[in-house]
């Protein structure tokens, strides 16, 4: 289940009313007549359609947000800040209707790098992901005020005690979710492991801009002059201001089924610049993706997503034998 291929998607479960969708368009666009509208299969927390409104050449995105409402206007003003430096969509309107918040946001073409990676199509694999490592570099360089999670208007709310690394890791696994997926051997190994490695966690005085959820099923290639590229860094509902490495650690989460150029061409291009990973970062990079995966867990429904939660059965086992071998000695973090 590489990239989260098989997770259930939100898509499976919810769908607009019908003529909801042109209400959506009327309301934000009245002068425009919505002419098709196609969903696009995939999506794991919102709804994503691709429309074509009357006399428009291009197509757009009508895009529904059934977990958080006010992602709409995150992802707005952070489409504005980086448009000059990183190809992100632009939302052009956002409205609310019957319950329903969603924006209509710019189409952008090709296909996700998830499914360029997985089929058949030739690629070059270290051209691609050296390219998404530079791009992940330029996110990195917009830096806040604090470290903490975004509101409405990118404002950052500073973390509370609560969302401290080791104590937030710590609750999770005590939630039923958990305890019901991960047997006890799998949790005690987790707490000896947070309680060993708990100080490689990230300072949480780091402040830069985080997509969180930096992986290849967010990222679009399209062909171009005969090569992939990328065109487009989709969903940054969930972004926040901390760690760098807390989006390295999402796009390396699956490394261990990818080939080898797929992690050190990501890095190759990541630490081009002027960025240095951090003695550890490895320990660090399982720790994030740890918690990363309690958390979805802790979130999950056992009986409804059997595949998300083997998935991440899996990938919790993997983390727990990397810990395993490391016994003490940290591999050298030059590329």
């Amino acid at each position: 289940m590489t990239f989260k291929e098989s997770h259930e998607k939100t898509s499976v479960t919810h769908q607009l009313r019908q003529g909801m969708a042109e209400k959506m368009v009327q309301l934000v666009c009245p002068d425009k007549k919505l002419t098709s509208f196609d969903l696009i299969a995939g999506g794991c927390a919102n709804l994503n359609y691709k429309i074509l409104l009357e006399d428009e050449k291009y197509p757009l995105i009508l895009r529904i947000y059934m977990r958080d409402k006010d992602a709409a206007y995150r992802e707005q003003k952070l489409g504005a800040l980086l448009k000059h430096t990183v190809p992100v969509p632009l939302t052009y309107n956002i409205g609310e209707i019957d319950g329903y918040r969603f924006a209509i946001t710019e189409f952008i073409f090709g296909i996700s790098l998830r499914d360029l990676l997985l089929g058949n199509l030739p690629h070059d694999i270290s051209l691609i992901m050296h390219e998404v490592g530079t791009i992940l570099s330029k996110i990195t360089e917009h830096e806040f005020s604090n470290a903490g999670f975004f509101d409405k208007e990118l404002g950052v709310v500073p973390h509370t005690s609560s969302d401290h690394y080791l104590t937030f890791a710590k609750e999770c696994l005590e939630k039923t979710t958990v305890l019901s997926v991960l047997n006890p051997h799998a949790i005690s190994k987790i707490n000896h492991y947070l309680d060993k490695y708990g100080h490689l966690f990230p300072k949480e005085n780091e402040k830069h801009l985080i997509h969180a959820d930096f992986e290849p099923a967010n990222i679009l290639v399209c062909m171009v002059n005969g090569a992939w590229k990328v065109s487009g860094i989709l969903d940054w509902e969930f972004s926040f201001s901390g760690s760098v490495l807390c989006d390295v650690a999402n796009m390396l989460r699956y490394a261990h089924k990818m080939p080898s150029e797929f992690q050190d061409a990501f890095l190759k291009g990541f630490t081009s610049g002027s960025i240095v990973l951090p003695d550890n970062w490895r320990t660090t990079v399982h720790l994030l993706n740890l918690i990363s995966l309690l958390d979805c867990l802790q979130r999950s429904d056992a009986l409804n997503r059997p595949n998300q939660c083997a998935d991440i059965r899996e990938l919790i086992d993997h983390i727990l034998k990397e810990l395993d071998g490391f016994s003490g000695v940290h591999l050298p973090h030059k590329i």
